[in-house]
């Protein structure tokens, strides 16, 4: 774990804690195991932590979801109910942060952090809408955006048992459980009843949906992490490959823009050799600078 992980996690574990407001710079770097001075150098203010917090679990679990969206053995509903056990585990996992969002912490931080809880909202909206059509077909489509908000409105409930009364849940029934209610509100929807959301209303989340840009993101960070998994057992890294691929997922998941000249560079270094997926990744990242 490098320094700037280190102080996320200790931020996170306080804000849950102490609450967002009430937790110090000085605690911060007291929990990190580090001089006050020192925590300056990876993090400017508490309100930088707090994004990074928000940005780097989302991020993960957002390139998890994608991961699984690309498995075509899988049919729409087993896509969907892996791709929501991987949501609960991170969740679970990371308590802390479902208590900064459900406790006294959610109170707005700045407007940095409540932008990026809406586009997170927004995407997570956009993600489940997709997958329930994907699921129930067209007749779904015009309800598909209260289906989302009941969906997501049962999973937040559930999970402020578990991060925020500390209640335990039967893990491997819980999915399937809320998948099986879904499925008596899909089928107790009628022709004659009218949506109350509906796309005009909701135009807000619609329009964050996950851009072209975003989807490419996504897109190389899962590939480069699949050639990294078929190539760890191999000989490959004796010519610095894995290397390479780590650095190039840097410059991708990295919170400052992307430095096109150092990628084009890695892939130079990179082509050279037969690589799994090399064709998929380069489209991937055409597709992102286009």
């Amino acid at each position: 774990m490098n320094k700037r992980e280190t102080i996320i996690r200790a931020a996170m574990k306080l804000f849950a804690q102490k609450g967002y407001h009430a937790t110090s710079m000085q605690e911060i770097a007291e929990q990190s195991g580090m001089a006050k001075g020192s925590l300056y150098n990876y993090f400017k203010s508490k309100e930088e932590i707090a994004v990074s917090i928000f940005r780097c679990h989302y991020e993960i679990l957002f390139r998890k979801i994608f991961e699984v969206s690309q498995d075509k053995n899988l049919s729409a509903r087993e896509r969907f109910e892996k791709q929501l056990c991987i949501q609960i585990e991170e969740f679970i996992r990371h308590k802390e942060l479902v208590r900064m969002h459900m406790g006294e912490q959610a109170v707005k931080v700045n407007d940095e952090v409540h932008q990026l809880a809406f586009r997170i909202r927004a995407r997570i909206l956009n993600w489940y809408r997709q997958a329930i059509i994907d699921m129930y077909g067209e007749p779904v489509r015009r309800f598909s955006l209260d289906c989302a908000a009941i969906l997501n409105g049962m999973l937040k409930e559930y999970m402020f048992y578990v991060a925020v009364e500390q209640k335990e849940l039967q893990r491997s029934h819980f999915v399937p459980f809320v998948l099986r209610r879904l499925d008596a509100i899909v089928k107790s929807l009628t022709e004659e009843e009218k949506p109350l959301l509906n796309d005009q209303m909701m135009e807000d989340y619609l329009c964050l949906g996950l851009s072209t840009k975003e989807e490419a993101r996504q897109q190389i960070v899962a590939y480069i992490h699949q050639m990294m998994d078929m190539l760890k057992d191999t000989r490959m890294n004796e010519s610095g490959i894995i290397d390479s691929l780590e650095t190039l997922e840097q410059e991708f998941t990295q919170e400052d823009d992307v430095r096109k000249f150092m990628v084009e560079a890695i892939l130079l270094y990179l082509e050279r050799f037969s690589l799994p997926l090399w064709k998929e990744l380069n489209e991937a990242i055409a597709r992102y600078f286009a």
